[in-house]
């Protein structure tokens, strides 16, 4: 289970989260909230990868690739309605 402490560092927060049992010192402005789902998100993928891996760096190298292909694809998502809305803008400009 993870827990987050946060403690405030200018515009900043202080943020102390745990991964795998190890603690991490990160310095966001985002919710205490999102930053629980991110480190419960991690924690769950890296714990199930490891299942797998025992090398703990190979295992994190993994996460790290699985985690950038799911950004990579959510981004091509988004892309596809942008071109769209251009060609009907072209369209619109053009009549």
């Amino acid at each position: 289970m993870a827990s987050i402490d946060t403690k405030p560092d200018g515009g900043m927060q202080l943020n102390t989260i745990k991964i795998m049992g190890h603690e991490y010192r990160i310095r966001s402005d985002s919710d205490p909230e999102h930053l629980q789902e991110v480190e419960n998100y991690v924690d769950g993928v890296l714990r199930e990868i490891a299942r797998s891996t025992p090398n703990t760096q190979d295992a994190a190298v993994l996460v790290a690739l699985n985690l950038a292909s799911e950004l990579l694809q959510l981004r091509q998502l988004q892309a596809v309605p942008r071109e769209r809305l251009q060609s009907l803008i072209d369209l619109v400009d053009s009549a």
